[in-house]
């Protein structure tokens, strides 16, 4: 009689562990890393070992496998630091550009809490304390799991996770926008950036909102973030009064949320989002560095 860990074997052969579980192993490397071709060659990288393994030795495959992507995750931050440690100007994640058709990529974004402004918060963690957190916060895992990931204690673990909530919890505090509040103020700015009159977006901004654009040296951009209602609107009349919004702009998916995509000559220059929330509008990111936008429109295989 075959007992039930072979028969879960025998079900669960690697073309079924790699449908099952390539989605949920993309966005933890997602948002630990915070590009998607780095995300993408690092489930590949756990496939192609997984290759080399017994899959009777397996008890639990989600576990595992999430064990893989995040030790290849953090070892990969490990090895990218001094890069982004000599970045020019502020660092923004890769945005996810997918169209409404994409759904089970969609139901993916939302099921896994991929909203651009949480990874952008994300990535004001230590990549330790994003690591526990996204372990035990999104995924539930429990601290002796956990421990064994990051080889540490679980005393330790549960030190770090409070210490990345609290960090997360003091940036977020106030309730997000709903989805169509977020639409109607991505159509102001539309309106805005064509026509030069901001003052109806103006009313949506918090007095304290940032704006943070990333052109990775690649493109002009701010090399430091904007501060206060009054300097993030003299930059925005400024820039569009030279132009910097001429071409075509329209409203796109971006990690399941409202964003807005420039393109010049059919290629994409620039990514606008909003971290909007009760209280007005908090951050807007602009992403220009074009090695960022060259993702736009992959054709995601979920």
């Amino acid at each position: 009689m075959i007992d039930k860990k072979r028969k879960l074997v025998i079900i669960m052969d690697y073309s079924h562990l790699y449908d099952e579980y390539k989605p949920l192993l993309f966005a933890v490397a997602y948002r630990m890393v915070g590009s998607i071709k780095d995300a993408e060659d690092i489930v590949h990288d756990v496939f192609l070992q997984l290759e080399k393994v017994d899959l009777f030795t397996i008890d639990d495959p989600k576990a595992y496998l999430t064990k893989m992507t995040t030790n290849k995750s953090l070892n990969h931050l490990q090895s990218s630091i001094k890069k982004r440690e000599v970045y020019p100007g502020p660092w923004l994640p890769e945005p996810i550009v997918t169209p409404e058709a994409n759904a089970p990529l969609a139901n993916l974004l939302k099921e896994e809490s991929i909203s651009y402004a949480f990874i952008v918060l994300l990535h004001q963690l230590t990549a330790l304390e994003r690591c526990i957190y996204i372990l035990r916060e999104v995924l539930a895992f429990d601290y002796k799991f956990i421990s064994s990931t990051v080889n540490r204690s679980e005393q330790s673990c549960r030190k770090v996770f409070s210490r990345a909530k609290q960090k997360l919890q003091k940036n977020q505090p106030f309730k997000k926008a709903t989805k169509q509040e977020a639409n109607e103020l991505a159509k102001l700015f539309l309106r805005a950036a064509e026509s030069g009159d901001f003052d109806p977006f103006i009313h949506y901004l918090s007095k304290d909102v940032v704006l943070v654009s990333d052109g990775g040296g690649e493109v002009l951009s701010a090399m430091y973030p904007i501060i206060s209602k009054k300097r993030v609107v003299a930059f925005l009349q400024g820039i569009q009064k030279r132009g910097t919004f001429q071409g075509q702009l329209s409203l796109v998916n971006v990690n399941e949320e409202i964003g807005i995509l420039q393109q010049k000559q059919g290629e994409p220059t620039k990514l606008i989002t909003f971290d909007y929330t009760e209280a007005g509008v908090q951050n807007i990111y602009v992403v220009m560095n074009p090695n960022k936008l060259k993702e736009i429109g992959h054709n995601f295989s979920f």
